[in-house]
């Protein structure tokens, strides 16, 4: 048997849905907001917001709380990013966006996020109430049934002015819906959910489906219930097999059901629908007096026997409570029916989703049932505009506070929504694999560098740097090569700084794999279009490249030269050699700005050239300090040639610098040491510099071990410096570091549009303020349980998540490592 079933829906205008029953309801999508399951506050503080609204939509009396899996169609969203490509690396761009699609549709069939749709009853029927057909005529509220359409020759679609009447009781309810997130859906959005019951797993195009207009087009699929337990869809796209689990039970205390958080944590697509109904208080306390006196009468039969029955006794207390609310504090009552809804290709695939959610709710103590001879009458009841019509099975009874307990529109998307492929959100709380972790997870994120300071709408800062901070061995360095792969793409310059000189090596070895160069020729086209300048001291010509006097002028030219001196001589208590240093800068400086060749030796040799004994020797110091050192990159004469950045993508190694340890105090540190922070300061300023080349085209710096601007002299002013840069000048920066406080200062708090978090055992409670997480042990041990390649990620929104790293192309993780591990690292993990 096959049926082609009817749709609720009459006609619709804009948000608004008119049923043929002669009903009309307001349809909304809700934003999710984005709450770690960790986050206990923040989830209490998000019901306790839809608390107000379900007692504000009492008066409207039914409601419909839908989750779908909403097609994220990710070529039309890498179609909108491809246009933001460099024209040299649009096709190498393409063809990674293509290989994006095709490996998570392999992993995941249909790409998807979950949306909360909300639907209000707006107008009862709109024949109540009106004596004569000439009162329903004057006042518009004609009946829908087609009889009555052809006796008072209307037209059958109802017209817009129709619809407007109704813009008044419309706008007080948005105004309610508005304050959790709510925004009208457009009428070609309505027409799409009301098409997707007839078509979920099957294959089809979203912009296609919401142009259908008209009861045939939205109902145009046949629906095979013979199959028992499922229904049969079947339309000219393809088929797929749908079945409705319904809830059966509930835990008699609703709190923490959190049932739509939940069904988010399943490794397939899921609906979850609610159609709830509010009670008259009148009738409501009626029953709940007849239950007491039945509960009464049942305690007082079974006290004669001598038995007790807990569950009775807490039925009771249960009644005298909700007795109270609902006459006391005129609490909202309602009664509501939940349903998953499963689809798959197969029958078996359908029949295993519906297995498991009945499992795994099962483990929160929510019971639930896949009817076998009702499916027809449950794909019919959650149509849109569908009656709650329900007997005794499955519906629940709760106040509105109960209702809320099932924590609608919250969710864990992160990211943007264009955007490079960068991860999933991770929701396990305890400490698994990251394969595992991938695996388990449906929520794909997106996103896009550099549309922070574009003044997107609902975004919580304009700023468009990035702060990726970690321990050592946690997976910075490959999200950093990661992002800078994908940057390359990107119609921007990007130079990149690597005091550690081992990026070329590694993508070097790369691309030296025959195997590589015969599999992934685009991807050796890519790495082989990258300039890498290498500032080796041994070099002459790398001479004073980071000499401030050269590439600054004025003040900041005077500031960087005095904080690189001070790095490498101490002058504190050494006023007259100070003073010789500033006077001397600011001489040189000058002429500089009078056009004579002049650098950083200038001034050390008029110290060394002085005639007050203390002056001298502290400028032969000087001179002996840089003499055959790597201090020649940032003290010369000022004849250095001028970095060639004008390629796509430079990368700026630094040959023989030997950091400090990032924990180690600055008071010991050796003249190495502070010899190799003096250049990181020359450094900072330089790739400063870089940013501001232009306000016309974007610029990207991922400056790498930043960590050692805030050890050097001026460090942390030099971190400030390089994020004012910013909106202004369109440029990007990613500071790479161990610590939250190597990016932060009291006073220059919140110029990070997104921050990437790897665990640092010492820096957990600056991570969790960081980002605006609680200070509790669980964030804590959710830190600590965080595998290589995990993060908290906090994007431009403001939302914050955990996030697993995910780089899908093998070649790009070949080129990532950065340590070849021996035979018996091997071993060790394979034996584990």
């Amino acid at each position: 048997m096959t049926v082609k079933l009817k749709t609720p829906i009459k006609s619709v205008y804009d948000n608004l849905m008119l049923t043929k029953s002669g009903e009309i309801y307001a349809y909304y999508r809700i934003s999710p907001v984005v709450v770690p399951q960790s986050n206990k506050e923040k989830l209490e503080d998000h019901k306790a917001e839809f608390r107000i609204l379900f007692k504000e939509l009492e008066k409207y009396k039914d409601i419909h709380l839908e989750m779908y899996p909403q097609h994220m169609d990710l070529e039309q969203r890498f179609g909108y990013l491809e246009k933001d490509f460099h024209p040299s690396t649009l096709e190498i761009g393409r063809y990674y966006n293509r290989e994006t699609i095709n490996i998570l549709e392999n992993e995941l069939g249909s790409v998807t996020q979950p949306d909360f749709i909300l639907g209000v009853r707006l107008k009862g029927n709109l024949l109540e109430g009106s004596e004569d057909i000439k009162g329903v005529v004057r006042n518009a509220f004609t009946s829908i049934s087609d009889v009555l359409v052809n006796l008072l020759g209307l037209e059958r679609e109802m017209t817009a002015e129709f619809f407007q009447r109704f813009e008044g009781l419309e706008k007080d309810l948005f105004q309610l819906v508005a304050s959790v997130g709510g925004r009208r859906l457009t009428e070609d959005q309505l027409i799409y959910i009301n098409r997707y019951n007839f078509l979920r797993d099957i294959h089809h195009s979203v912009v296609e489906e919401q142009k259908k207009r008209g009861q045939t087009n939205i109902t145009d699929a046949i629906i095979d219930p013979t199959e028992p337990g499922f229904l049969k869809l079947q339309t000219t796209e393809g088929e797929c097999y749908t079945s409705f689990v319904v809830v059966d039970d509930f835990p008699e205390d609703m709190e923490y059901s959190h049932i739509f958080q939940r069904a988010q944590n399943l490794n397939f697509p899921v609906e979850l629908h609610i159609k709830a109904q509010y009670q008259s208080k009148e009738s409501t306390l009626n029953k709940i007096a007849l239950t007491k006196q039945r509960f009464k009468q049942t305690q007082r039969d079974m006290s004669e026997v001598e038995e007790i029955d807990d569950r009775l006794l807490s039925g009771r207390e249960l009644l005298t409570d909700l007795n109270n609310k609902i006459r006391n504090h005129n609490t909202p009552y309602l009664k509501w029916v939940a349903t998953f809804v499963v689809s798959g290709k197969t029958k078996k695939e359908c029949k295993h989703r519906a297995s498991e959610v009945i499992r795994i709710m099962k483990h929160s103590q929510i019971y639930c049932v896949r009817p076998i001879a009702d499916q027809l009458q449950l794909f019919y009841k959650f149509l849109h505009g569908a009656p709650m019509q329900f007997e005794k099975n499955w519906v629940q009874s709760t106040t509105h506070e109960g209702f809320a307990e099932n924590l609608f529109a919250v969710s864990s998307r992160l990211g943007s929504n264009v955007g490079f492929y960068f991860g999933r959100v991770d929701k396990f709380t305890e400490k698994v694999p990251i394969d595992q972790s991938i695996a388990s997870s449906r929520d794909i994120v997106l996103y896009h560098p550099f549309i922070a300071n574009e003044g997107i709408a609902g975004a919580s800062t304009d700023s468009p740097h990035v702060n990726i901070t970690g321990a050592t061995g946690k997976g910075k360095s490959f999200l950093v090569k990661m992002i800078l792969l994908y940057l390359s793409f990107l119609d921007c310059q990007v130079l990149m700084t690597d005091p550690k000189v081992e990026i070329r090596k590694w993508f070097t070895k790369a691309i030296s794999d025959p195997d590589v160069r015969v599999k992934y020729p685009m991807f050796v086209e890519l790495i082989r279009s990258f300039h890498y300048v290498t500032l080796d001291v041994s070099d002459k010509k790398n001479f004073g490249v980071l000499d401030p006097i050269i590439f600054l002028d004025g003040f900041e030219a005077k500031e960087t030269a005095q904080n690189i001196i001070e790095q490498i001589y101490d002058l504190h208590g050494k006023d007259a050699v100070k003073t010789e240093v500033l006077k001397t800068l600011d001489a040189v400086i000058e002429r500089k700005a009078k056009g004579e060749t002049v650098g950083l030796m200038h001034v050390v040799d008029h110290l060394a050239n002085s005639e007050d004994p203390t002056i001298k020797s502290a400028g032969e110091l000087l001179v002996q300090m840089v003499q055959n050192s790597i201090l020649q990159l940032v003290f010369s004469y000022g004849d250095a040639d001028a970095i060639n950045l004008n390629r796509k993508v430079t990368i700026l190694e630094i040959a023989g610098l030997d950091l400090p340890n990032e924990d180690d105090d600055p008071r010991y540190y050796s003249d190495s040491d502070r010899k190799s922070l003096s250049i990181m300061i020359g450094l900072a300023k330089f790739c400063e510099k870089f940013g501001r080349r232009s306000h016309d085209d974007p610029t990207a710096i991922i400056f790498d071990e930043a960590w050692t601007l805030t050890k050097a002299r001026g460090g942390k002013r030099l971190v400030k410096d390089m994020k004012r840069v910013g909106r202004s000048f369109k440029n990007q920066l990613y500071l790479v570091s161990q610590n939250m406080a190597d990016s932060e200062t009291d006073d220059d708090k919140g110029n990070f549009g997104a921050r990437f978090a790897f665990d640092n055992d010492v820096d957990r409670p600056d991570i969790l303020k960081t980002m605006n997480l609680p200070q509790t042990k669980q964030n804590e041990e959710m830190l600590a349980n965080m595998v290589k390649g995990q993060a908290l990620f906090m994007d431009f929104y403001g939302r914050v998540g955990k996030l697993s790293i995910d780089c899908l192309f093998e070649e790009w993780r070949e080129a990532f490592k950065t340590v070849e591990k021996s035979h018996s690292a091997r071993a060790e993990e394979e034996l584990a």
